[in-house]
């Protein structure tokens, strides 16, 4: 799936696209497919976000690094988790199988 059709901002995308997976960090966020939404109101970012399985206990750590990311380039972030729908291997990127 494109970053155009999860609606994420192309503004935020390269900055979350260097967010790393905290259990995979070879692989970003982005790549996992974790990050749902990434939307921006003037400079403050709204980020959904889905754990790759409920409970996951990198979903804190996942958060605070987006936040900690966004912040370094001006951004105010809010990062919303969403469990509904479930996450799915199908949502890693093509370079994330690679």
């Amino acid at each position: 799936m494109t970053v155009s059709a999860l609606h994420i901002d192309t503004r935020l995308a390269p900055i979350l696209k260097k967010v790393s997976d905290p259990e995979i960090p070879v692989l970003s966020i982005m790549d996992m497919g974790v990050v749902r939404a990434a939307r921006l109101e003037g400079n403050h970012a709204k980020i959904k976000i889905t754990p790759t399985y409920s409970g996951c206990p990198a979903m804190d750590v996942i958060g605070n690094d987006i936040v900690t990311a966004l912040e370094a380039e001006g951004f105010m972030a809010q990062v919303e988790l969403v469990l509904s729908p479930a996450w799915t291997t199908d949502w890693i990127t093509q370079e994330g199988k690679a």
